[in-house]
């Protein structure tokens, strides 16, 4: 029993040093946040068509030497 009050007495001591590390942060503001998530998503879509890009090319290029 002692084990598992032990076990509990860190989880909280752990859980209380998070939420005060977490007040010491600097969180961006909504136009920030909104700024970045369009610069991730463009970034994600530009390097999903080029992988697409690249793989048909790819493909088409091992076809034409296996013939």
């Amino acid at each position: 029993m002692k084990r598992v009050f032990g076990w509990v007495e860190k989880l909280r001591t752990y859980l209380t040093e998070v939420r005060a590390e977490l007040k010491k942060c600097a969180w961006p503001s909504r136009r920030e946040l909104a700024g970045s998530t369009g610069v991730v998503l463009l970034t994600v879509a530009l390097l999903g068509v080029f992988v697409g890009l690249s793989d048909t090319v790819l493909m088409w290029a091992i076809r034409l030497v296996l013939r």
